[in-house]
């Protein structure tokens, strides 16, 4: 992806999540002119460390800025702002392959729910209930997080356009 593809994806992200200019220079320290430098292809593409600061004025994965502007390190050092690169060898990718790890994943653990009298309650959801959400496809897509689809954020209206193609097909 060149900047000027970069700079359109980025425009993208920050007008879907109603972000303007002035938001993101609060966000991230960068002036707006600069910002909008970047959106229109005119500086290059970003550094990590730049990609960093974006990613977390826009509220979205420093790792996906990452991969947009084109990265593929195994690791990367935002505190330099610089990528670091591991060697990798046929013995330590069987054993990627077989490897499995527990990572955290914040999931709302509460839910409004409306009582048979028409009162407002809040419920605390078990383990086994927030276990199954983060596999459910309908509630994946309807809590406020970012989802990707081939490395590709999904924005609201593909958010949209998916549910209905489920419901079409399972329902």
């Amino acid at each position: 992806m060149d900047a000027k593809e970069f700079g359109a994806k980025l425009k993208e992200i920050r007008k879907e999540k109603n972000i303007t200019l002035i938001d993101l220079k609060a966000r991230t320290g960068y002036s707006d002119s600069y910002l909008s430098q970047i959106e229109n292809g005119y500086k290059g593409l970003p550094k990590p460390s730049l990609l960093r600061t974006l990613a977390v004025g826009l509220d979205i994965s420093p790792i996906y800025l990452m991969n947009l502007a084109g990265y593929s390190a195994s690791y990367v050092d935002f505190e330099n702002g610089h990528i670091k690169r591991e060697g990798i060898d046929r013995g330590r990718d069987e054993k990627l392959l077989n490897k499995t790890r527990n990572i955290e994943v914040n999931l709302p653990s509460t839910e409004e729910m409306k009582l048979e009298n028409g009162e407002q309650t809040i419920k605390e959801l078990s383990d086994d209930e927030l276990r199954r959400r983060l596999f459910d496809l309908h509630d994946l897509l309807n809590m406020k997080i970012d989802l990707y689809y081939k490395n590709e954020f999904l924005t609201n209206e593909e958010r949209k356009k998916i549910r209905s193609m489920l419901e079409l097909i399972l329902e």
